[in-house]
């Protein structure tokens, strides 16, 4: 054991000192969450906007689809060979 005695004040500013560190690293975890959550934010804003050209994707490969259809139609109506 050390000589040194253990008094209720060096006690005392330890806790504080350990408190007020506990307390930083609360401070900090909040910004980092805080964060995170706004990275969530736009990484759903950016799923919703990928959603939403790929549905529009959709659309236009079927309008090309139908458009392609007709013009084998066409094509074959005027004796043109695939």
């Amino acid at each position: 054991m050390s000589d040194e005695a253990v008094t209720l004040e060096l006690l005392g500013a330890r806790l504080l000192g350990l408190t007020a560190d506990v307390r930083d690293l609360q401070q900090r975890f909040a910004g980092m969450e805080a964060r995170l959550a706004t990275l969530e934010t736009r990484f759903s804003a950016l799923e919703a906007r990928f959603t939403g050209m790929e549905a529009r994707m959709a659309v236009l490969e079927e309008r090309m689809s139908r458009m392609l259809s007709l013009i084998v139609r066409i094509a074959k109506q005027q004796g043109v060979r695939e």
